[in-house]
């Protein structure tokens, strides 16, 4: 009788074992049908089969299992160009896609040490690669070279258009995570996206993460990373975190750095001046800049840039010069014809302020005065003129021209500007 028994009990086992294995197949034979039909039903029914297989002891631990399941995930994800899109019925297809394919290239492995691998771990990660690399024995090697080969590149490439997504929702933190799913997942393919570091950089300064950032940013440095001209940036961001850290020795390092790799780049040039100014070293921002100007005399930037730091040490005549140069390199610079324009417009300014303290009894010095700020205030007239044509929309420079056109008697003119700007 107990004879009898265990041989109906071995009966039984041997069939649900079958009848598992039967799931796998036709998760497989329901994932072909669909990439025949392009019918969601057939992707529901491979999916509802291969789900059972993942919960039997025996066939969760095949690699063909997760092979079957990461593809019928990975057909739902690419349904969303199809005439039927398949993605309603699970919106996570992607995480278990990306789950499946990383199990079955562990399990894929006939050393048992390898199926413990945990491809979410750097550490794993170059063990997997070594045992590539050393040609470890594996249960299909289709499997892995299809995963890696075709289908992770794709997996990638939906995880960062997933940050895309949620960056511009402004959820910066879940933007930083699938930002790193990705970066991860082309490191699985021998890959380094130099694009999806830098976005996940900035995503995860904007998330507060600034050991994240600094340790991205810095890579990328490494990298010489300059992807549409955003090299420059680098230095400036990260030198912006250790500012905001109270770090200013490392803030000026970084900004010292970036300078001498893009000597040219206007924001370095002015973030530094704003540094050497704020520390009253004008004299290391003149030398920087006669330098850059030495290598790049056809820089209008370089000019202004220079133009700025004469005026801040109270040496207009070299002021006006450098700006002058900046208009004729340029003529269409805003803020070289605004500082030009500005300028003379303030000292007229000064002269009226000089004319209005003197007693009643010095007329003769006070016309003097004003006949010197009416001069003054029409040599700022041609420079704030340009700057309102380059940029018409900016009320400041409006409001300044008002002001030079009443200060030199053009009355038709001020009133003309003000009926436009002053609704």
């Amino acid at each position: 009788m107990k004879k009898t028994i265990l041989i109906i009990s071995a009966i039984s086992s041997s069939m649900f074992v079958n009848a598992q294995k039967a799931e796998v197949v036709s998760a497989y034979n329901y994932n072909k049908a669909y990439e025949r039909s392009l019918k969601c039903s057939e992707l529901q029914n491979g999916l509802t089969s291969i789900n059972k297989a993942t919960e039997d002891a025996t066939t969760k631990e095949w690699a063909k299992t997760w092979y079957y399941r990461g593809n019928l995930y990975y057909n739902v994800l690419a349904s969303k160009s199809a005439k039927e899109s398949c993605i309603a019925f699970d919106a996570d297809a992607l995480e278990k896609c990306t789950d499946s394919y990383m199990k079955a290239m562990v399990l894929n492995f006939q050393d048992p040490e390898l199926k413990k691998l945990n491809l979410e771990k750097d550490e794993d990660v170059m063990k997997f690669f070594m045992a590539l690399q050393n040609q470890s024995k594996v249960d299909d090697e289709m499997f892995t070279m299809d995963i890696i080969g075709r289908k992770l590149p794709g997996i990638a490439g939906e995880y960062g258009n997933k940050g895309i997504t949620e960056f511009q929702a402004k959820n910066y933190k879940a933007a930083q995570e699938n930002f790193g799913k990705s970066m991860m997942i082309s490191q699985l393919t021998g890959r380094v996206d130099t694009m999806m570091i830098y976005n996940a950089a900035l995503a995860s300064e904007l998330a507060g993460d600034n050991e994240a950032a600094k340790q991205m940013y810095d890579g990328l440095i490494k990298l010489k990373y300059n992807v549409d001209g955003n090299g420059p940036n680098l230095y400036r961001s990260i030198a912006s975190i250790y500012k905001k850290e109270g770090k200013l020795d490392k803030s000026k390092e970084y900004i010292r750095m970036g300078r001498e790799a893009y000597p040219n780049d206007y924001n370095l040039i002015v973030t530094e001046l704003d540094i050497y100014i704020a520390e009253g070293n004008h004299s290391e921002a003149l030398e920087n800049l006669d330098l850059a100007i030495k290598n790049n005399p056809k820089n209008e930037v370089l000019y202004f840039a220079r133009g700025t730091v004469f005026e801040n040490l109270k040496q207009p005549e070299n002021a006006i010069k450098d700006y002058n140069k900046a208009i004729e390199l340029k003529p269409e610079y805003f803020d070289a014809n605004f500082n030009l324009g500005t300028y003379y417009f303030n000292a007229g300014a000064e002269k009226i302020n000089e004319a209005n303290k003197l007693p009643y009894n010095e007329t003769k010095k006070f016309e003097a005065l004003k006949g010197e700020a009416k001069v003054l205030f029409e040599k700022a007239i041609p420079s704030i003129e340009k700057a309102n044509q380059i940029n018409p929309n900016d009320v400041d420079v409006a409001n300044m021209l008002i002001k030079v056109y009443t200060q030199t008697e053009q009355y038709d003119k001020a009133k003309a500007t003000k009926a436009k700007y002053q609704k």
